[in-house]
């Protein structure tokens, strides 16, 4: 962010947008690795720059849309972790060091065959003080806390759903607007990964990327083989 802030002063604006868009897309992408508070200013600063150097008479255009575009990125950074930064402050969670072990997927109640045929809400999700704790998106009442003992989960695993498709292929309005169909783009075949935890007789499904899934089943089951060995 300094050094976004710093090149509104010293370039031009066509190398100022280059520079500050640059630097915010990298503080977004690696925004696990800071304080909140970074996270909670970013989007001002551009604000009091540009503020400050239309005070002073140096507006041009370039330099507005170059904010703007900060502002932007920013903001949706900040959009992710704001119910990230909720749950830690709930669970009484170190900010910086357990910021990152916060996983970020989607959700609903039940198994799922196909993700077409499901509405899947946005949760939050991390395995702390042997529970399972994940958010749930409930209509008017917004992010609702969950909280499944390790020692209770029956089963935790990842299935994997195959679906056939028609082949879809990038035409020029995907350059310029969301893909439509993206996951079946060269693909006659779409493989979904979903984590499965049944306890007792309810099941909850979470989908993202394998990695993901994978890596948030290993630390389930290590952590659930650790209590039951106690």
């Amino acid at each position: 962010m300094s050094l976004a802030t710093v090149s509104r002063f010293v370039l031009s604006p066509l190398f100022y947008f280059l520079v500050s868009v640059a630097a915010y897309i990298v503080f977004t992408v690696l925004r696990k690795r800071h304080d909140y508070y970074l996270i909670l200013i970013a989007p001002v600063i551009p604000v009091f720059s540009e503020a400050a150097e239309i005070l002073v008479g140096n507006f041009r255009v370039g330099f507005l849309i170059g904010s703007i575009v900060c502002i932007i990125t920013a903001l949706l950074g900040l959009g992710e972790e704001r119910p990230k930064e909720k749950m830690i402050r709930r669970l009484g969670l170190p900010k910086k060091t357990d910021r990152g072990k916060v996983v970020s997927l989607f959700y609903t109640f039940g198994r799922v065959e196909r993700i077409e045929k499901v509405n899947m809400s946005q949760s939050y999700a991390i395995v702390y003080n042997s529970s399972f704790h994940f958010t749930v998106n409930i209509p008017g009442s917004g992010q609702v806390n969950m909280e499944i003992p390790l020692e209770d989960i029956e089963e935790v695993a990842v299935h994997q759903s195959t679906s056939s498709s028609d082949l879809y292929y990038p035409s020029l309005r995907d350059m310029f607007l969301p893909a439509r169909n993206i996951r079946q783009i060269g693909k006659s075949k779409i493989k979904d990964y979903f984590l499965v935890i049944r306890v007792a007789d309810d099941s909850y499904s979470f989908y993202e990327e394998p990695l993901t899934v994978l890596r948030l089943q290993e630390e389930i089951e290590r952590e659930r083989d650790q209590i039951m060995r106690k």
